[in-house]
């Protein structure tokens, strides 16, 4: 799936529900006992263009995003 800045996606289980990709990032994630603990994990900012959350920016991991979300092939 593509998940480039501006990429159109729709919800897989309810086809009303379109939404915006706005970004993406990796983020760190340390392990508060041990520092030396690093681990990397993919996100991506969306914004909901459409259903009862229209306009709201929300931000996952890509794993899920990848999991609820499908890109819209014109």
């Amino acid at each position: 799936m593509m998940t480039d800045k501006g990429t159109l996606v729709k919800y897989k289980t309810d086809d009303t529900i379109l939404a915006e990709v706005v970004g993406t990032w990796n983020k760190r994630d340390i392990d508060p006992d041990c520092p030396e603990s690093v681990a990397i994990v993919g996100m991506v900012k969306f914004r909901y263009i459409s259903g009862p959350d229209i306009g709201f920016e929300r931000s996952i991991r890509y794993r899920n995003f990848r999991a609820y979300w499908e890109a819209i092939n014109d």
